[in-house]
């Protein structure tokens, strides 16, 4: 993309602070790692110096890769994360200095949830005492405490706020008032006392660390020299609040943001910090970008149009500055069509064959076709007003995917286990058990099932026992059973003994297991593992994935039966917390894309469709909070406006802004069994004024839905082929997974399963974080000693993992006399450390392929005349001089060194000793490198690539496999 003038001045700002507004579809993401690059390239700053913030994963994921390409060679360390992983990130190092655990554990709103009614008591509640299920009373005062805390107010102010609310105030407001004070100072306590933080604490924590440690503060201000932060419009108070210390005196604080997006309102977004950002920085230059490179001039025309309606509140009015955008295309574009149906089926109808007509006619001047599936997309205010539109494309058999909530306990084969554990939890539950015995993988006649079913709630039997009647021949008077087939009485018998022996299991085993032993017990696990559709692909990732999650449950949990299990999958579905659904690769199939305009953010599709436009669904009906926080505490300023139709209207903005050519709006007269006509939304009179009033009279009958409408299309079913995207980045880490086990590499680094933590890993990140701090120590000048190395130990002592108290200790003792040892055979004080726990990243090219390979080093010593000795911390078995000669480890940390062009790198290769230290045996074996051997590495990291990009991912049998913590997804669990 060739850069335009104001973006040109943006990136090239050198000092000071910056807001960009940049309009939609303006380049924001170009900007911003383009300005990265000048910032670097012109020795304003080295990588490391550079903060960058987002706020999603996938966002700072996108803005890390846009910076390695432009990056002309490898740097040690940038700080591209979003807010939330930036402050783990902080506390995880400084939390020591505050009277905080730095090994918290991070809780999620079930966790939240199970916490406050497990310590309910303690809470005292007399006004909010609740009568019945306290699940939705402690929901709303979690929320509650969210909302303080993006406020960033603390327990001391808001009990200062009661003390000073007046007398002649109502009591009960002021006793509800009190109350909630004193919950959420018990709250915070409690969290403290058991080492936990919920998201909210990883802000406010750091804001506290950073301004009553001011020293602290100032290392962060004077390592980061360049602060710059993506969708600013979307920060809360906090957040602002946290960027204003750590932009520091020098303020070179780069800031993009477009008021007129900001649709996070219910996330503590705060659209006035935008507002208030000159008045933070009165010197502050602003650069406004207009030239838009995604849509046509009249799509943008019309959002302009309705954005207007958010006068006075906008930054264009307050500003006195210009945001109309303009498009770069230079192309006027096709009207915005509004479609205008009786009922919603119909309105889907017309959606689905508007697409087809596109698909199949759209040509270009070279005959070629203009649209693809995957170039469509719907776009709904709420996920669950999908339901039409998935049913419509079902019957015309036009592919499609729904990037709603995918709720992991939700999916169909996910729900198949959760009623196999009902069915253990309670044998009558009639209802789990028809849901198991109808299993697609048992094929029991629906004939046979039924019958037994039918007999059973004529003669009041549970389902469970009419199945072991007809099986064991039971005589029961007056009563015919029917008679099944021989196949149908051959597969219950299997399974009803299955239960029987797995009900057995429960006071021994935990829910995880024991659903292994269903899936070990049916033959299931080789159908999971073996799929030949995508579909299947797409059910066993979603089964793996709630493996992960029952085990990531067993380590942090002491109660894992059957019944625990039930209660927090049931409490999580009822916060709608359900981990998400495996998704991968979805940008990549070939299928109508159906998302939530919030899920839209940042995406663009040639053609939209708005759908679903009446006054009581766009804009949605306003949600009161259940608990509000004061108005008083609230720090935000207010817009003079109705605030929740001017986030409504930026939300329609933001759909429109999505689109490349072709945008259209559609609406019903009726919904579902609505009796009462709907109302078109006042937002679509507002972007396309009278041309909606001819348009609504049009309701086409050939769009109607008739009856040979729902003949479905049928379409043969793809072989499955593991989309599997070029190689990007690769570390040592993920050569090793893959050299070990194919499989157990897709399961980690393709579909992102994280493995609960093992007490190998807990173990070593314990020694290596010790290790970290006593030689920080050591760097600072500050007097060790073996006691005090002794001491870090117990302070950084991770204890998840481990499957008992007796092992843990038993490792505890291991890790004392490592470091005993290590203290006394190896510390010497007189060796200058430059650097520890060092990351780096640099690249490796192939024609003109560039890939990113990465790590971290454990310790670099300078071993002077400019040399070094790049250490590695190892235990296990002691490899010999080839080995260590040859190892592609030590060969990636050599390649780093000489190709990164910052300190405490940038070294000729002979001046790079390479050292192996392995604690069991207290030895060091060392080696160096050539440059031959380091192009020779080169070449066999791209033989690595190939044959991880080719790879069809089968579990390799290695001896190994018998202790991977991914055993229980692939057949090698049987050797065990």
């Amino acid at each position: 993309m060739k850069l335009n003038t104001e973006q040109r001045e943006a990136i090239q700002h050198e000092a000071g602070p910056l807001l960009i507004i940049a309009g939609a579809g303006t380049g924001k993401t170009t900007v911003i790692t383009e300005r990265i690059k000048w910032l670097i390239t012109n020795n304003l700053a080295k990588p490391s110096e550079l903060l960058a913030l987002t706020f999603t994963q996938k966002a700072a994921r996108e803005m890390e890769e846009r910076v390695d390409v432009l990056m002309p060679y490898g740097y040690t360390q940038m700080w591209v994360s979003t807010f939330h992983a930036f402050c783990d990130r902080v506390l995880r190092q400084e939390a020591i200095h505050i009277g905080f655990s730095p090994t918290y554990r991070l809780l999620s709103d079930t966790d939240a949830t199970l916490l406050i009614r497990r310590n309910l008591f303690q809470f005292r509640l007399k006004y909010f005492r609740p009568l019945g299920n306290p699940t939705k009373f402690i929901q709303g005062m979690i929320h509650h405490f969210a909302r303080l805390q993006d406020e960033d107010v603390t327990p001391p102010q808001y009990l200062e706020y009661v003390h000073k609310m007046k007398h002649g105030e109502d009591k009960l407001e002021v006793e509800k008032t009190r109350e909630l004070a004193h919950a959420y100072k018990q709250y915070q306590e409690l969290k403290v006392k058991e080492g936990l933080m919920d998201y909210g604490d990883l802000i406010t924590d750091t804001l506290y660390l950073f301004r009553e440690r001011k020293n602290i503060l100032k290392l962060y201000q004077e390592k980061f020299k360049f602060v710059l932060v993506d969708e600013f419009q979307d920060t809360n108070v906090s957040q602002n609040e946290l960027l204003l210390l750590l932009a520091g005196k020098h303020a070179n604080l780069t800031a993009v943001a477009d008021d007129d997006q900001s649709i996070y309102k219910f996330r503590g977004a705060a659209v006035s910090n935008v507002l208030s950002f000159r008045k933070n920085f009165p010197k502050a230059k602003l650069i406004v970008l207009t030239g838009n490179y995604r849509s046509t001039q009249e799509i943008l025309d019309k959002a302009y149009r309705l954005i207007l309606h958010n006068n006075p509140d906008r930054l264009e009015v307050k500003e006195g500055i210009t945001k109309k955008l303009l498009s770069i295309r230079k192309e006027k574009g096709d009207p915005i069509r509004f479609l205008y149906h009786d009922r919603v089926e119909n309105e889907a109808e017309s959606v689905v064959k508007e697409i087809e007509n596109l698909v199949g006619n759209g040509k270009n001047e070279k005959g070629e076709n203009l649209y693809a599936y995957r170039d469509f997309a719907i776009l709904l205010r709420a996920n669950n007003y999908a339901e039409p539109f998935i049913r419509a494309f079902l019957r015309h058999g036009v592919p499609f995917q729904f990037l709603g909530p995918g709720q992991l306990f939700r999916q169909p084969e996910v729900k198949d286990f959760i009623s196999y554990l009902h069915v253990l939890d309670n044998f009558e539950d009639n209802i789990a058990l028809y849901r198991v015995l109808s299993m697609q993988y048992f094929d029991i006649s629906a004939r046979d099932l039924a019958a037994i079913a039918n007999v059973g709630r004529k003669y009041n039997f549970s389902l469970f026992e009419s199945c072991e009647i007809v099986l064991r021949k039971r005589n029961v008077p007056n009563i015919r059973f029917p008679t099944i087939s021989e196949d149908s009485y051959q597969k219950l018998e299997k399974i009803i003994d299955m239960v029987i022996r797995h009900l057995k299991l429960i006071p021994h085993e935990s829910a995880g297991q024991i659903l292994y032993y269903f899936l070990e017990d049916t033959g299931m696990l080789k159908n999971i593992l073996e799929y030949r559709f995508p579909l299947d692909e797409k059910q066993s990732n979603n089964i793996s994935k709630f493996f992960s999650k029952l085990k990531s449950y067993e380590v942090d949990h002491q109660d894992t039966s059957v019944n625990a299990i039930l209660n927090w999958i049931t409490l999580s579905l009822e916060l709608g917390e359900s981990p998400q659904a495996t998704d991968t690769d979805w940008f990549f199939n070939d299928a109508v894309n159906i998302l939530t305009v919030h899920s839209a953010k940042g995406l663009e599709f040639k053609v939209v469709f708005m759908v679903n436009l009446t006054s009581s669904r766009f804009p949605s009906i306003e949600k009161k909070e259940q608990l509000p926080i004061p108005l008083k505490l609230i720090k935000e300023e207010l817009p003079q406006g109705d605030y929740h139709e001017q986030e409504e209207r930026r939300l329609f903005y933001v759909g429109m802004t999505r689109s490349c050519d072709k945008l259209y709006f559609t609406s019903s007269n009726y919904y579902g069994e609505g009796k009462r006509e709907a109302k078109v939304s006042p937002f679509v009179y507002e972007a396309l004024g009278d041309d909606v009033v001819a348009s609504k009279k049009e309701v086409k009958t050939s769009d109607q839905l008739s009856l040979l409408a729902w003949q479905k299309h049928e379409k043969e079913e793809k072989k499955s082929k593991t989309n599997i995207q070029p190689i990007s980045y690769i570390s040592y880490s993920q050569i090793d997974s893959f050299r070990v086990c194919p499989l157990h590499y897709k399961l980690h680094y393709i579909l992102n399963i994280r493995p609960p933590v093992s007490p190998a890993l807990s173990f070593g990140s314990s020694i290596h974080t010790t290790l970290k701090d006593f030689y920080q120590m050591v760097k600072q000048g500050e007097k060790v000693s073996k006691k005090i190395l002794l001491q870090l130990l117990t302070k950084n002592w991770i204890r998840e993992g481990y499957t008992s108290k007796k092992y843990e200790v038993e490792m505890i003792r291991r890790g004392k006399n490592y470091l005993e040892n290590y203290f006394t055979k190896e510390f010497d004080p007189n060796v200058d450390i430059l650097v520890v726990e060092q990351p780096f990243t640099t690249t490796i090219t192939l024609d003109s392929r560039v890939v990113k390979i990465g790590g971290r080093i454990d310790r670099i010593d300078d071993l002077g005349e400019g040399k070094i000795e790049i250490i590695d911390y190892k235990t296990g078995r002691i490899p010999t001089q080839r080995e260590v000669d040859t190892n592609l480890q030590l060969s990636m940390y050599a390649l780093a060194a000489t190709e990164i062009r910052e300190p405490p790198f940038q070294r000729k290769v002979e001046d790079i000793v390479l050292t192996l230290y392995y604690f069991d045996s207290q030895e060091k074996i060392s080696t160096t490198r050539s440059t031959e051997q380091l192009n020779l590495e080169k070449r066999n990291l791209w033989k690595w690539i190939h044959a991880i990009e080719t790879s069809d991912f089968r579990c390799s049998g290695n001896m190994l496999c018998v202790s991977c913590e991914y055993k229980m997804f692939c057949g090698i669990y049987n050797m065990e």
